[in-house]
């Protein structure tokens, strides 16, 4: 076949693969959770927050004002009356944070760690990566586990088989099509709730697109498993297990590796301990490098305090996102090489 061919091909599953989704009701959940979260967006507000920064001054802020307890046992202190007289403090320049982010018209509110631009940072890196980056993820290997079983039923393959299509052009292009229609779902993820907390907040972030291709890989690993399943099964239930068990796998892989090293500089870890937790380390995916490369893409690394284990991983001489984001790539193409070659050798 040629290119035309084996593009008109890609065409015909990719829009299969989207109207299967809409059968199977799977477009609508994604779009359901897609809509939460648009209007959970909508909901923020930032009150009472002040622009510590200006152009021609450099960056001077206080934390909130301590507690009159804390307050009482500071006054004797030279200059503690900025802690607590945020008007005094104002006049000397220096502004005081006292800004709140409220999240469901008001029923949740919490302090503005610095400024609203922070703020709203927080919330896109907690959307990235905790919404969309993980339980996203898992939501759409589930969802869509049961894809390739169906595309590979005797009563659906036979037909397929019967036109002159290579096999592997078969299930690359189904591979694809569902990759195509979780990456339709993540940019309408991303630019709903960018769209909405800029609205609501005049805050746009433009380094929250760049979460969309780090998403897009971290689910293109995880599926080529769960390709793979369904190849050799053509069942849903192995798919939908065996999807979620390799993401369980790959989750506590990347951070028994981790602690694996934290262990190392202060006691003593065998060798070969340590040397299988690298081998397993590097062959499956990394969900919390991901998460790592989706905190330091989305600009949050002088804003926020890294959590332990991201601190644990970077502090390593052995992290490199490029080796990362590659061993990734790697896997995927080694599962669905294998996957093209059980299929060639399935009789249907």
């Amino acid at each position: 076949m040629n290119a035309k061919s084996s593009l008109v091909v890609l065409n015909h599953l990719t829009r299969d693969t989207f109207r299967q989704a809409r059968a199977s009701g799977v477009c609508w959940m994604m779009l359901a959770i897609t809509a939460i979260c648009f209007v959970l967006c909508l909901s923020v507000s930032v009150s009472e927050d002040v622009s510590l920064t200006a152009l021609d001054e450099p960056v001077l802020f206080l934390p909130p004002p301590v507690p009159v307890a804390v307050a009482s046992r500071l006054r004797e202190q030279p200059g503690a009356h900025l802690d607590t007289d945020p008007a005094a403090a104002h006049r000397d320049g220096i502004e005081t944070i006292s800004g709140r982010m409220s999240l469901a018209f008001g029923a949740i509110s919490f302090p503005v760690f610095r400024t609203r631009s922070d703020a709203v940072f927080f919330l896109e890196l907690v959307l990235a990566w905790g919404v969309a980056g993980t339980f996203g993820v898992l939501l759409a290997l589930v969802w869509t586990a049961g894809f390739v079983p169906s595309f590979l039923e005797p009563s659906s393959a036979s037909v397929l088989l019967a036109k002159p299509v290579a096999r592997w052009q078969l299930l690359f292009g189904k591979y694809l099509g569902v990759l195509a229609f979780v990456a339709f779902q993540v940019v309408l993820f991303v630019l709903s709730t960018w769209l909405a907390l800029g609205l609501r907040t005049n805050v746009w972030n433009i380094t929250y697109w760049r979460c969309i291709p780090l998403l897009l890989l971290q689910f293109a690993t995880y599926y080529s498993f769960s390709i793979l399943i369904a190849v050799i099964t053509r069942s849903t239930v192995a798919s939908v297990f065996g999807s979620v068990l390799f993401w369980l796998l790959g989750w506590a892989i990347n951070y028994g590796y981790v602690m694996a090293r934290g262990v190392l500089e202060t006691q003593h870890v065998p060798y070969g301990t340590l040397a299988l937790a690298e081998v397993a380390y590097w062959i499956f995916p990394k969900p919390i490098d991901a998460g790592l490369i989706v905190f330091n893409t989305l600009g949050a690394l002088g804003d926020f305090d890294k959590p332990a284990v991201f601190r644990l991983l970077e502090s390593g001489s052995s992290f490199s996102p490029c080796a990362s984001i590659a061993s990734s790539l790697l896997l995927t193409g080694v599962l669905l090489a294998i996957s093209v070659h059980e299929f060639n050798a399935t009789d249907y």
